[in-house]
């Protein structure tokens, strides 16, 4: 299998990108050197659709097809949708794992566009005001960020039958205000474990 697609678990993830709308300092891509628990997901090109679909081979043995890798993948919005058509044209369960800013970096509402092809969006909010997020995560939009997330959390309600914000365990974050803030908006909320030393599986 090469590094468009990695196993984890009972899940297969799709890495199409190793482009961000963050530049988080804690992040494993740096910290791992492109290597991911056996896998290494520095792309040298960014994969075709065919050829993140000839990676799969048979999706219906996987629980969920994720789409994470070290890289936000709604920068390539249009593979995204068009790996999605070809999965749920097999039905199996699509989740997608994001920062939450492609509304601002297409200057849109993109989510319509994502109605009845992804299942779950997990969304990144590690920070909990725009000050913090901003210090934390060193984001494309800077301090606009914060609240550009949170009104993509608000409006994928409408288009994705499972919303979740999620919160990495850093020292310096306090996760209990993160997760309050999912419950105001009424999304779901999971808290993600804070990884430091490279673990091989």
């Amino acid at each position: 299998m090469n590094n468009y697609s990695y196993k984890y678990g009972k899940n297969l993830y799709l890495n199409i990108t190793n482009r961000c709308m963050m530049a988080c300092p804690y992040c494993i891509k740096h910290k791992w050197a492109g290597k991911f628990r056996g896998n290494f997901l520095k792309l040298d090109k960014e994969p075709t659709v065919q050829q993140v679909i000839n990676s799969i081979g048979d999706c219906t043995k996987y629980n969920e097809i994720i789409f994470c890798g070290y890289g936000d993948a709604l920068i390539r919005l249009n593979e995204v949708i068009e790996i999605s058509k070809w999965l749920k044209s097999n039905k199996v369960m699509v989740r997608i794992n994001t920062a939450g800013l492609a509304n601002r970096y297409y200057n849109k509402n993109i989510l319509p566009q994502l109605k009845g092809l992804i299942d779950v969006i997990s969304i990144s909010l590690n920070g909990s005001n725009p000050q913090e997020h901003n210090k934390l995560n060193n984001p494309m939009f800077k301090e606009e960020s914060f609240n550009e997330i949170l009104n993509f959390a608000k409006l994928a309600k409408y288009d994705i039958p499972s919303v979740v914000i999620t919160a990495v365990e850093l020292p310096e974050l306090d996760v209990a205000k993160v997760k309050e803030i999912a419950k105001t908006i009424g999304v779901h909320f999971r808290a993600r474990p804070y990884l430091n030393e490279y673990e091989e599986y």
